[in-house]
């Protein structure tokens, strides 16, 4: 697309470790959101051909170099994107369908009219702030996400207010800890909103977790004929797929805020 939308940029975050799945990712993007109205920006460590190896192309690619955190790449990223908001898009979560532009687009105008630190897309953990009504966006359901909540921050896809994130994102290292501390340094006295749709407006799934493909992830590259030689990066071994295991039951049995609450505590279970 030769001219992208003046208000928002996808900020597509990798690293050297990941460029594996540089390739299978690009590849769904453009498959199931072909006509994206954004400019499509590659973060990673090592400069990239923006075409070839990956049988797709981004539009842009940032590259900040080795030994970076997450954050600090980010932050370097922000400051040589121009557009207001930004979509934060990690490289592990995949496409699976078509991605409906009107409705993204429309979730944009949302995003302006509020003012919104972020829009977040993507109901994990479901918000139980106040109903939030917009003309820009009629038919969708959304509310009101408490600030210095668990996954206030959340790196799921979502639309970002870009200075923001960018303040955000230097007090903090990794994106594990972006989204389990950053969520708790919200400014209570701003008044712009954290907004989320009651249900998922952008369809991904998790295709890597602790660096290990997960059944969808691989099931998705499967259904869609996309090759890929697992010898680089497999499933967990039997013991860590225990623990996966019984982390979604913890997840499942107990409030997201006291799980995040006592990671917080203990400094526990990071990614």
């Amino acid at each position: 697309m030769s001219q992208f939308n003046k208000d928002c940029t996808v900020l597509v975050t990798s690293c050297d470790k990941y460029r594996d799945i540089d390739g299978p990712f690009i590849k769904l993007w453009r498959k199931f959101w072909p006509d994206c109205p954004f400019e499509v920006v590659l973060l990673t460590e090592s400069e990239h051909p923006l075409e070839g190896e990956f049988g797709g192309a981004f539009d842009r690619v940032i590259s900040v170099g080795k030994g970076k955190s997450w954050s600090e790449s980010v932050v370097e990223a922000i400051e040589k994107i121009t557009t207001p908001y930004v979509i934060l898009q990690m490289n592990d979560y995949f496409p699976y369908k078509k991605v409906d532009s009107s409705l993204l687009i429309s979730l944009l105008e949302v995003a302006k009219g509020a003012d919104a630190l972020l829009l977040r897309m993507i109901p994990r953990p479901p918000a139980d702030g106040e109903a939030y009504l917009s003309p820009n966006a009629e038919g969708v359901k959304m509310r009101v996400f408490p600030k210095n909540k668990a996954y206030a921050a959340s790196c799921q896809p979502g639309y970002w207010n870009a200075q923001f994130l960018k303040n955000l994102a230097l007090k903090n290292k990794s994106a594990w800890e972006f989204e389990r501390y950053g969520s708790y340094m919200f400014d209570l006295s701003d008044s712009r909103p954290v907004l989320m749709t009651e249900e998922e407006t952008f369809p991904g799934v998790d295709a890597l977790h602790k660096g290990y493909w997960t059944k969808d992830g691989a099931a998705l590259l499967k259904r869609e004929g996309i090759a890929y030689d697992f010898s680089k990066r497999g499933f967990p071994p039997f013991f860590k797929s225990l623990i996966l295991a019984f982390k979604r039951l913890v997840f499942a049995v107990f409030p997201w805020e006291v799980i995040v609450r006592v990671q917080n505590i203990f400094n526990a279970g990071m990614k």
